[in-house]
């Protein structure tokens, strides 16, 4: 029997035209889009409701949030909305895609690591991470570094291995707490 795609929930801040975020969502949505064990759920925060987000967390096998870095950390409204959900985050493997600044966006993974350690969520190593300063995409959506969509191959492969035994630990048992 073959296993269903996993449920990839893609949590972004906001989609607006022009704006960087949307051109690194819309590029790791189509990467996601190109593997058969993925079937993607693309959650834009500046259009769904706080109350709608718990229940496609719930549905979700994993997760990968897209966030910028402001003031060496990630923004406000990602808390929020990150605390909206609380439960549906257990036993979630979740990645990170971040940009900003001369970090790239590293300082609001390191501090999302331990706000998702918190809600008993499991974050793979691998991140991608873009500096703003630099010009990463074409005016296509496209990386400008050829090794970029090896590295999203990577972090989602690891994404995969984690959400596969993941799914079915939460099948089995729910997840104690």
């Amino acid at each position: 029997m073959i296993d269903p795609p996993l449920r990839l929930a893609l949590l972004v801040r906001n989609r607006e035209p022009g704006r960087f975020g949307t051109v690194v969502a819309d590029w790791f949505g189509r990467e996601v889009e190109q593997r058969d064990d993925f079937k993607l759920d693309l959650i834009d925060l500046a259009r769904t409701p706080l109350t709608d987000l718990p229940a496609r967390i719930d549905e979700a096998d994993a997760i990968v949030i897209v966030c910028p870095e402001y003031n060496h950390g990630y923004p406000g409204d990602l808390k929020t909305a990150i605390d909206a959900v609380r439960r549906p985050w257990y036993a979630k493997p979740v990645a990170f895609v971040v940009y900003g600044g001369r970090s790239g966006g590293l300082r609001a993974a390191e501090q999302l690591r331990q706000v998702f350690g918190e809600l008993h969520a499991v974050t793979i190593r691998e991140t991608l991470s873009f500096h703003q300063h630099t010009t990463p995409f074409t005016p296509e959506g496209t990386p400008t570094d050829p090794t970029t969509s090896a590295a999203a191959t990577t972090l989602l492969t690891q994404l995969a291995w984690w959400a596969n035994p993941l799914r079915e630990a939460r099948s089995i048992t729910p997840y104690p707490f």
